[in-house]
Protein backbone atom coordinates (compact mmCIF):
# COMPACT_ATOMS: atom_id res chain seq x y z
CA UNK A 1 0.00 0.00 0.00
CA UNK A 2 1.37 3.40 -0.96
CA UNK A 3 1.18 6.47 1.27
CA UNK A 4 -1.50 8.01 -0.98
CA UNK A 5 -3.62 4.86 -0.80
CA UNK A 6 -3.20 4.76 2.99
CA UNK A 7 -4.31 8.39 3.27
CA UNK A 8 -7.38 7.56 1.19
CA UNK A 9 -8.25 4.55 3.37
CA UNK A 10 -8.14 6.71 6.50
CA UNK A 11 -9.74 9.73 4.80
CA UNK A 12 -6.82 12.05 5.57
CA UNK A 13 -5.07 14.86 3.75
CA UNK A 14 -1.43 14.68 2.64
CA UNK A 15 -0.21 16.80 5.57
CA UNK A 16 -1.78 14.66 8.33
CA UNK A 17 0.31 14.35 11.48
CA UNK A 18 0.72 11.46 13.89
CA UNK A 19 -2.14 12.63 16.13
CA UNK A 20 -4.53 12.88 13.20
CA UNK A 21 -3.51 9.48 11.85
CA UNK A 22 -4.01 7.86 15.26
CA UNK A 23 -7.36 9.59 15.81
CA UNK A 24 -8.63 8.69 12.31
CA UNK A 25 -7.57 5.07 12.75
CA UNK A 26 -9.14 4.80 16.21
CA UNK A 27 -12.46 6.26 15.08
CA UNK A 28 -12.64 4.24 11.85
CA UNK A 29 -11.72 1.04 13.67
CA UNK A 30 -14.64 1.62 16.04
CA UNK A 31 -17.06 2.45 13.23
CA UNK A 32 -16.09 -0.30 10.80
CA UNK A 33 -15.43 -3.04 13.34
CA UNK A 34 -16.81 -6.47 12.33
CA UNK A 35 -18.87 -6.64 15.54
CA UNK A 36 -21.10 -3.87 14.12
CA UNK A 37 -22.62 -6.45 11.74
CA UNK A 38 -23.67 -9.02 14.33
CA UNK A 39 -24.42 -12.46 12.91
CA UNK A 40 -24.27 -11.47 9.23
CA UNK A 41 -21.30 -13.57 8.11
CA UNK A 42 -20.84 -11.93 4.71
CA UNK A 43 -20.81 -8.40 6.10
CA UNK A 44 -18.52 -9.45 8.97
CA UNK A 45 -16.07 -10.94 6.47
CA UNK A 46 -16.06 -7.70 4.49
CA UNK A 47 -15.58 -5.70 7.69
CA UNK A 48 -12.61 -7.91 8.59
CA UNK A 49 -11.06 -7.08 5.20
CA UNK A 50 -11.63 -3.39 5.90
CA UNK A 51 -9.97 -3.73 9.30
CA UNK A 52 -6.91 -5.31 7.67
CA UNK A 53 -6.78 -2.38 5.24
CA UNK A 54 -7.12 0.10 8.14
CA UNK A 55 -4.30 -1.61 10.04
CA UNK A 56 -2.05 -1.58 7.00
CA UNK A 57 -2.84 2.08 6.26
CA UNK A 58 -2.07 3.08 9.85
CA UNK A 59 1.24 1.20 9.77
CA UNK A 60 2.26 2.79 6.45
CA UNK A 61 1.39 6.29 7.62
CA UNK A 62 2.88 6.11 11.10
CA UNK A 63 6.29 5.10 9.75
CA UNK A 64 6.99 8.58 8.42
CA UNK A 65 4.48 10.74 10.27
CA UNK A 66 5.35 13.98 11.96
CA UNK A 67 4.92 14.04 15.72
CA UNK A 68 2.83 17.21 15.78
CA UNK A 69 -0.51 17.44 14.10
CA UNK A 70 -1.45 20.23 11.75
CA UNK A 71 -4.00 22.87 12.56
CA UNK A 72 -5.91 22.39 15.79
CA UNK A 73 -3.88 22.15 18.95
CA UNK A 74 -4.45 18.89 20.71
CA UNK A 75 -3.13 18.43 24.21
CA UNK A 76 -0.75 15.51 24.10
CA UNK A 77 -0.71 14.18 27.60
CA UNK A 78 -1.45 15.19 31.14
CA UNK A 79 -4.25 17.46 32.17
CA UNK A 80 -4.20 20.93 30.67
CA UNK A 81 -5.80 23.93 32.23
CA UNK A 82 -7.93 26.51 30.52
CA UNK A 83 -11.11 26.29 28.53
CA UNK A 84 -9.38 27.20 25.25
CA UNK A 85 -7.13 24.15 25.44
CA UNK A 86 -10.04 21.90 26.48
CA UNK A 87 -12.21 23.30 23.72
CA UNK A 88 -9.41 22.79 21.18
CA UNK A 89 -9.00 19.20 22.34
CA UNK A 90 -12.73 18.56 22.09
CA UNK A 91 -12.85 20.19 18.65
CA UNK A 92 -9.91 18.06 17.48
CA UNK A 93 -11.51 14.80 18.67
CA UNK A 94 -14.94 15.72 17.33
CA UNK A 95 -13.50 16.70 13.95
CA UNK A 96 -11.59 13.41 13.80
CA UNK A 97 -14.80 11.54 14.62
CA UNK A 98 -16.79 13.45 11.99
CA UNK A 99 -14.16 12.80 9.31
CA UNK A 100 -13.96 9.13 10.26
CA UNK A 101 -17.75 8.81 10.19
CA UNK A 102 -17.86 10.30 6.69
CA UNK A 103 -15.04 8.03 5.48
CA UNK A 104 -16.77 4.99 6.98
CA UNK A 105 -20.12 6.05 5.50
CA UNK A 106 -18.61 6.39 2.04
CA UNK A 107 -17.14 2.91 2.40
CA UNK A 108 -20.51 1.51 3.43
CA UNK A 109 -22.26 3.32 0.56
CA UNK A 110 -19.78 1.88 -1.96
CA UNK A 111 -20.42 -1.60 -0.55
CA UNK A 112 -24.17 -0.94 -0.66
CA UNK A 113 -23.95 0.02 -4.33
CA UNK A 114 -22.05 -3.19 -5.09
CA UNK A 115 -24.64 -5.28 -3.24
CA UNK A 116 -27.52 -3.64 -5.11
CA UNK A 117 -25.86 -4.31 -8.47
CA UNK A 118 -25.24 -7.92 -7.49
CA UNK A 119 -28.86 -8.35 -6.38
CA UNK A 120 -30.07 -6.90 -9.68
CA UNK A 121 -27.83 -9.32 -11.57
CA UNK A 122 -29.04 -12.28 -9.53
CA UNK A 123 -32.69 -11.38 -10.15
CA UNK A 124 -32.06 -11.00 -13.88
CA UNK A 125 -30.27 -14.36 -13.96
CA UNK A 126 -33.16 -15.97 -12.05
CA UNK A 127 -35.71 -14.52 -14.49
CA UNK A 128 -33.78 -15.75 -17.54
CA UNK A 129 -33.28 -19.19 -15.98
CA UNK A 130 -36.99 -19.42 -15.15
CA UNK A 131 -37.90 -18.47 -18.71
CA UNK A 132 -35.53 -21.10 -20.13
CA UNK A 133 -36.94 -23.70 -17.71
CA UNK A 134 -40.46 -22.80 -18.80
CA UNK A 135 -39.62 -23.14 -22.51
CA UNK A 136 -37.82 -26.47 -22.06
CA UNK A 137 -40.54 -27.87 -19.78
CA UNK A 138 -42.64 -28.30 -22.93
CA UNK A 139 -40.04 -30.49 -24.67
CA UNK A 140 -40.10 -34.22 -24.30
CA UNK A 141 -37.05 -36.35 -23.78
CA UNK A 142 -33.81 -36.14 -21.87
CA UNK A 143 -32.64 -32.77 -23.18
CA UNK A 144 -35.85 -31.01 -22.19
CA UNK A 145 -35.85 -32.56 -18.72
CA UNK A 146 -32.16 -31.78 -18.16
CA UNK A 147 -32.41 -28.14 -19.24
CA UNK A 148 -35.64 -27.73 -17.23
CA UNK A 149 -33.92 -29.11 -14.10
CA UNK A 150 -30.85 -26.92 -14.49
CA UNK A 151 -32.93 -23.84 -15.29
CA UNK A 152 -35.15 -24.42 -12.27
CA UNK A 153 -32.19 -24.83 -9.93
CA UNK A 154 -30.49 -21.69 -11.24
CA UNK A 155 -33.74 -19.71 -10.89
CA UNK A 156 -34.21 -20.85 -7.29
CA UNK A 157 -30.56 -20.15 -6.48
CA UNK A 158 -30.84 -16.64 -7.94
CA UNK A 159 -33.97 -15.83 -5.95
CA UNK A 160 -32.49 -17.17 -2.70
CA UNK A 161 -29.24 -15.24 -3.20
CA UNK A 162 -31.18 -12.07 -4.02
CA UNK A 163 -33.19 -12.50 -0.80
CA UNK A 164 -29.98 -12.91 1.22
CA UNK A 165 -28.53 -9.84 -0.46
CA UNK A 166 -31.67 -7.89 0.45
CA UNK A 167 -31.05 -8.49 4.15
CA UNK A 168 -27.44 -7.37 3.75
CA UNK A 169 -28.54 -4.30 1.82
CA UNK A 170 -30.93 -3.36 4.61
CA UNK A 171 -28.16 -3.80 7.21
CA UNK A 172 -25.87 -1.55 5.17
CA UNK A 173 -28.61 1.08 4.77
CA UNK A 174 -29.13 1.12 8.52
CA UNK A 175 -25.37 1.39 9.14
CA UNK A 176 -25.10 4.24 6.61
CA UNK A 177 -27.86 6.18 8.40
CA UNK A 178 -26.16 5.63 11.76
CA UNK A 179 -22.84 6.89 10.40
CA UNK A 180 -24.54 9.94 8.90
CA UNK A 181 -26.07 10.78 12.28
CA UNK A 182 -22.70 10.24 13.98
CA UNK A 183 -21.00 12.55 11.47
CA UNK A 184 -23.56 15.31 11.88
CA UNK A 185 -23.48 15.10 15.68
CA UNK A 186 -19.66 15.20 15.73
CA UNK A 187 -19.63 18.20 13.39
CA UNK A 188 -22.01 20.07 15.69
CA UNK A 189 -19.82 19.28 18.70
CA UNK A 190 -16.67 20.39 16.86
CA UNK A 191 -18.33 23.63 15.80
CA UNK A 192 -19.57 24.38 19.32
CA UNK A 193 -16.15 23.58 20.82
CA UNK A 194 -14.44 25.83 18.27
CA UNK A 195 -16.78 28.66 19.17
CA UNK A 196 -16.05 28.17 22.87
CA UNK A 197 -12.31 28.23 22.26
CA UNK A 198 -12.43 31.37 20.15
Amino acid sequence: MTREEALGVLGLGADAGRDEISAAYRELAQMLHPDKYGDNKRLRARAEQQMRALNEARDVLLKGARTASRGAARPSGGARRGSATSAASIAFEATARANAAETARLSVVAELRTMRERRRSMLAMAAIAALIALVFSRLRGGLGATVFSIGSMVAVWGVVDAALLSSQIEALRTRSRELLQTRDAARRIAEEASQLGA
